[in-house]
């Protein structure tokens, strides 16, 4: 399958540079420090509740049948749904705002994801299910915060409230399917919130000149063509600049 020169571009020279600006970000900001240490420690302090808050899920199930619209909004399918469908709407309207809110969206799931994926296999801590030992940190809770924090700085509280509280939701829910510990989801929201920020508040806005250059219009003019001594031919002479 031949990739559009295009879609190479604007991955070479916009995706993969502010990647790597704003994962430098994520990590070293005194912002982003401060957050991650902040989570730490109440992750902490919440893990010497674990067994007693699994106790209670798995006793009472408060949730139910509710829990399913928490896990699917954190599976990491719908905000890349989202996310596409953003970035195709601003490349058709030639919004350059839209495609640089989706491209941070993008950004901010994909390093969330690859951060706590590659944190589950090295701690190796068992999930309240004996499923496997993927536990710590919830990954579906990083894609729901990341997902709100982004939409918080980008577009307001209006929109950001109510997203916290849809991936505050999608972390109860993973301790009510017993796929999580409390501290796992504590930790996944810290990540994921520490990330949506950090790439949205240090990204490099609206650098798509490049990629959606336009061809420049070719100018035409049409010009009289008057007799001139001894030639009385008339006519329309056409100019154009040459490149």
């Amino acid at each position: 399958m031949k990739i559009h020169p295009g879609v190479i571009e604007l991955g070479r020279d916009v995706f993969l540079p502010h990647l790597y600006q704003d994962t430098k970000a994520s990590f070293t900001s005194r912002e982003s420090l401060i957050g991650l240490a902040l989570g730490g420690f109440a992750t902490a302090a919440i893990s010497f509740q674990d067994q007693k808050i699994d106790d209670y899920w798995e006793a009472e199930d408060p949730i139910g049948d509710w829990s399913e619209i928490g896990d699917q909004w954190g599976s990491g399918f719908f905000q890349p749904a989202v996310v596409v469908g953003m970035y195709g709407w601003s490349r058709w309207t030639k919004n350059q705002e839209l495609a640089t809110n989706a491209e941070v969206l993008a950004e901010a799931l994909i390093l969330q994801g690859l951060t706590i994926n590659l944190m589950k296999p090295l701690v190796g801590r068992e999930r309240p299910d004996h499923s496997d030992k993927l536990s710590f940190p919830s990954g579906h809770t990083g894609n729901a915060f990341a997902f709100a924090a982004v939409v918080d700085d980008r577009y307001g509280h209006k929109w950001g409230i109510p997203l916290f509280a849809l991936a505050t939701f999608t972390g109860l829910t993973r301790m009510e399917d017993r796929a999580h510990w409390a501290s796992d989801v504590a930790f996944g929201a810290t990540l994921g919130t520490v990330i949506g920020y950090a790439v949205s508040k240090n990204h490099d806005d609206y650098p798509y000149q490049k990629a959606w250059r336009r061809k420049k219009k070719t100018k035409i003019t049409l010009l009289p063509l008057l007799p001139s001594p001894g030639d009385d031919r008339t006519g329309i002479m056409i100019s154009m600049p040459v490149r």
